[in-house]
């Protein structure tokens, strides 16, 4: 058995979304069912750790337009995507606002114990947004960084065992300063008492996979059908978490517990992670409810029969 999690924003039923549309007056009480429903769905799964849906939030960055210095400009497409997300003018100092942002929009009362939170890591977050406070990307990098390690120690203060740092732009973009991603990084895990999984998704990582592996996170995470496993078999995890993102979200297809076992358990041997994890290679939304629910309880299956590591 090996451990597993789920993260980004799970889907909205019809009838939640239909009752967002017209803001009908039982809208608070649909949006806690549904969390409700998805947060057993993850325990009955018998998941390593239990995210919040993040149904109130219409994309991972939203919460921080409310930020003081931050004003909400033009949608923009979610890579190529058909989703969207609002691009943020960061247009003075950057400020946490005491570090309670993400966890004042995270539904605490109903997570257990082992529990995790997501938040884009730096880079990705400066390429996708813009700042008139900061004149390169580099200053506007490290302040991103600074800002959210406030976020971070709030969260983990909160009993958060596990921060999954979303870097699709570190798959996305051809070009990637490694550097600088390194360096911003450090500012978010030096010292942190919680496990940090960077994540990578939107694209093939293949080439990129030993600077990755040089980071200071404690693991990393592949959305295996964008990167190849013979990729990642390539190298060696001995020092770091090993997450294999198995469960697609890009289709209603309903994996093979039996076939992605093997495949963990064949990825593993070659790469003898410090620890194994499984969980989705990106956010479940683009699915309806129900194949999201039958994806959770497989994700689960497939994390108890596989071999530990």
């Amino acid at each position: 058995m090996i451990s597993s999690y789920t993260f980004g924003i799970y889907p909205r039923s019809e009838e939640l979304i239909e009752a967002t549309r017209k803001n009908t007056e039982n809208l608070d009480s649909l949006f806690q069912r549904e969390t409700e429903e998805y947060i057993t769905a993850q325990k009955n799964a018998n998941l390593g750790f239990v995210s919040d849906p993040l149904l109130k939030w219409d994309d991972i960055f939203r919460p921080f337009s409310n930020l003081e210095a931050v004003t909400p400009t033009a949608l923009n497409r979610i890579y190529e995507m058909n989703t969207f997300y609002r691009v943020l003018s960061f247009d003075g100092k950057i400020s946490s606002d005491g570090g309670n942002l993400v966890q004042s929009n995270l539904d605490l009362s109903l997570l257990p114990k082992n529990r995790a939170a997501a938040i884009p890591e730096p880079f990705t977050f400066a390429q996708r947004h813009t700042s008139k406070e900061f004149k390169t990307k580099e200053d506007f990098t490290i302040n991103l960084a600074k800002m959210l390690r406030v976020e971070i120690d709030s969260l983990v203060e909160s009993g958060f065992e596990l921060i999954q740092l979303l870097g699709p732009s570190i798959a996305y973009n051809n070009e990637v300063d490694f550097g600088l991603v390194s360096d911003a990084l450090k500012i978010i895990t030096d010292g942190l008492k919680a496990k940090t999984i960077l994540h990578t998704h939107f694209g093939d990582v293949s080439k990129k996979i030993e600077s990755l592996l040089d980071l200071p996170v404690s693991g990393l995470g592949f959305d295996i059908t964008t990167t190849p496993t013979s990729s990642i078999e390539k190298h060696s995890f001995s020092d770091k978490s090993l997450t294999l993102g198995i469960i697609n979200a890009f289709n209603t297809a309903i994996e093979k517990p039996e076939e992605c076992i093997q495949q963990i358990d064949q990825i593993n041997a070659k790469t003898k992670p410090k620890e194994s994890y499984v969980s989705n290679n990106f956010d479940l939304e683009y699915v309806p409810k129900e194949f999201a629910m039958n994806k959770i309880s497989v994700l689960g299956e497939i994390a108890r029969g596989a071999k530990d590591v």
